[in-house]
This record gives structure tokens, sequence and C-alpha cells, in this order.
């Protein structure tokens, strides 16, 4: 029997090396943090942690709709990753204003998605709708640019808040940017006309309006440097992506997927000229940098998940066709930003969204585009208007 441990003895055992290892796990966590606070001057937390508070500060931005699935709170402003974003009281990127327009005033509504909302600007001044604005106003125009560009929207989505919202502010000219996201439904099988599957659900994820609270151990530093060690520093914008997207995408669109992008911008056009505005549909640009070309691959198979990343430029300049076919006959104007500005690598801060000098260069494009209309006597408009400068 003495070689032989009771029952006691072996709890005791077990328990003697719990208690060691809860005691060495947090005498490591002091030691860590202490050592960074030491070398930093600051309480450290871990990179889990600090996305975690940036994250849900930014999505306080964002709010779940009955119509449009996520949408702008109203009068929020955040400061979160470096960046100053905000909506005014009428919920919109723009400048604080009233929602009844001002006599002699031109009023300028932009939509779109992220791409129109500018969302990689340093702050809500330096998106391209707010430096048309400016621009035009340099030029003596009365200009009052509503930036209605929401993350995620596709057309779908901006032809019901055109519907819904949009119209009460009286626009005499809304513009449509609008394409990539359209690819999003556009590519999941099998096809959607609704863009229920294959884009809401992508919408809520993507925003962080589904964002899961952290686990135990991402709150340790001890653990996230031992990790860091073996594996490598984790990526914690993966939190808001699916980690492992389709292998087979597909590299062409469905016919189907084309008919009801035709649909959704035309009947945008049709709502907006019902209103009494002019109609500009903008072409989309799209950038694979030649010194990132595998990173913003893997960017646009994050987002477009049912679509094989190298197809994604053919297929963007397909819907782009679209908008071009709908202004030939009018009442839309055409702003071909895809195919008439000479975009560089530095235009873009991934392959979809513009960096400061993009945002620079798109503003004086539309504002060409936006002055030609104020100027032309025709009262709707008809096809491509033919303009020079700040291309």
């Amino acid at each position: 029997m003495g070689g032989k441990k009771t029952v006691p003895h072996r709890l005791r055992d077990i328990s003697i090396i719990l208690i060691s290892t809860i005691v060495l796990g947090i005498v490591a966590e002091v030691g860590t943090r202490v050592v960074i606070r030491f070398q930093s001057h600051s309480w450290p937390a871990t990179r889990a942690v600090e996305f975690d508070t940036e994250i849900r500060d930014l999505i306080r931005l964002y709010r779940r709709h009955p119509f449009l699935n996520t949408a702008p709170r109203e009068g929020m402003r955040v400061a979160a990753f470096g960046k100053q974003v905000s909506f005014n009281s009428l919920g919109y990127r723009s400048p604080e204003r009233p929602a009844k327009k001002p006599p002699g005033a031109m009023r300028i509504l932009c939509a779109g998605g992220s791409t129109t909302f500018d969302i990689l600007s340093a702050n809500d001044s330096q998106t391209w709708p707010w430096q048309m604005e400016q621009i035009l106003r340099e030029r003596g125009l009365d200009a009052e640019v509503f930036n209605a560009g929401f993350p995620g929207w596709t057309s779908l989505e901006n032809l019901v808040s055109l519907a819904i919202r949009d119209l009460d502010l009286d626009p005499d000219i809304v513009v449509l940017y609008q394409g990539i996201n359209d690819l999003q439904p556009a590519s999941y099988q099998p096809f959607d006309s609704q863009y229920e599957h294959g884009h809401a659900e992508e919408s809520l994820r993507a925003l962080g309006l589904e964002l899961q609270p952290l686990n135990w151990y991402e709150h340790s530093l001890f653990v996230e440097k031992a990790r860091e060690l073996i594996v490598g520093k984790h990526d914690p914008w993966q939190r808001l992506q699916n980690l492992a997207p389709p292998e087979d995408g597909v590299l062409e669109l469905p016919a189907a997927a084309l008919e009801t992008f035709d649909r959704n911008v035309r009947s945008f056009v049709a709502i907006a000229v019902a209103g009494g505005s002019r109609v500009v549909l903008v072409t989309q640009p799209l950038r694979v940098r030649s010194g990132s070309a595998e990173a913003d691959r893997a960017y646009l198979a994050q987002w477009l998940l049912g679509l094989d990343p190298t197809a994604v430029p053919a297929q963007l300049e397909r819907l782009n066709s679209v908008i071009r076919e709908l202004t030939t006959a009018g009442p839309a104007v055409l702003a071909d930003a895809a195919g008439e500005v000479v975009w560089r690598d530095s235009d873009f801060g991934d392959p979809m969204h513009f960096s400061g000098d993009g945002s620079a260069r798109m503003a004086r494009f539309m504002a060409d585009i936006v002055e030609g209309i104020s100027h032309d006597s025709g009262g709707t408009g008809s096809g491509s208007l033919q303009l020079s400068g700040g291309r």
C-alpha cells in the first residue's frame, strides 16, 4: 500500500499543480505587463482588446434598419483607428444643414456604398463629395452636397434610400456611384435577385454588428506574446472576416445578375427623375496595385466571397457597361470615372477605396460633371456631357 496514492492524495496533488499553474500564469501576466509598462511608459492592453475597443466605438455609427438592413445612426460622431467620422442629424456624412433647401441653392445628393462614403478618408472634410462641394463653391456655385453613401450598400439599398428619405431633401442632381458592392450578391450561388442571400448577412458581419465578445485568453498579454512567438502576429480584422473564402469562386456573373443591376439602376433613375432631379451615373474604377497585388486580391476575396478575385476587374467592367448603356438614351448623364480618368496606384488605399490623392482627383472629376450640368440649358439632360479638365 505504501506505493499507492489514495484518492485524497491524488486530489491534493492535482490541486497543487492547478494552483501552481494559475500562480505562474498570474506572475507571467503581471511580469509581462510591468516590462511593457516600463518600455512604453503606459499600461498596455492586448492587440485584441485595443481592436475590440476601437471597433465597438466605430460600429456606434451604424444601426440595423427594417428596410435597408444597415443604416447610418443619425447625429453620431466617432473617432476610431486614427480617423474621424460623423453623420449629421439627417444621417449624411455632410455638414449640418436643414432638410429644407435654401432658395437659390443647388443640392447634389451622392449615393453609393463605402466608395462614396469614402471610408479611408482621414475625416469628413477629406471625402470626395465634401471636397467636390468646396470646388463648386470656389467656382461660384451655391452648392450643397449630401454624402448619402453608406458602407456595404448596393444599388438595391440606394434605390430604397432614395425613395424613403433622400428625395425629401429636394436634390437638383442625384449621383449614383455604385457597382463593386453589387458583385457580392451577384456572385452568390444560386443568384438571389432580392440580394438577401450572399449580401445582407455579409454586411452585418463586415460592419461588426454581429461582433462576438472576446475570449478570456484574448485579454492576456502573456498569451498574446507567446502566441506571436509561436505562430506570428494575428490580424485582429479577421474577426470581421470569413477566414476561408471558397476556393471555387465563380469566374463570370450570370445574366440574371446583370439584369437585376440594370433593373435597380433603371428604377433609381426613374424615381429620381420623377422627383424632379437630374441624374448622374458613375462607373466605378478598381485597382489591383502592382506593389501589393497579392494583398489586394486577398482583400477582394474576403469581401466578394463568391467571386474568384482574379475575375473581379472584368466582372466589375460588365456592371460598368450596364451603366454606360443606360445613359446612351438619357435621361441620365454618364460620368465615366472608370474609363476617362487616368488612375494611379497611389490613388487607392486598397483595391476598392481611394487614398487622399484619389479622393481629390475624384472630387475634381465630379465637380466638372456637375458644373457642366449646372450650365446645361437642356432641362432634363441626355447622354454623356463632353467635359474637360480636372482629370
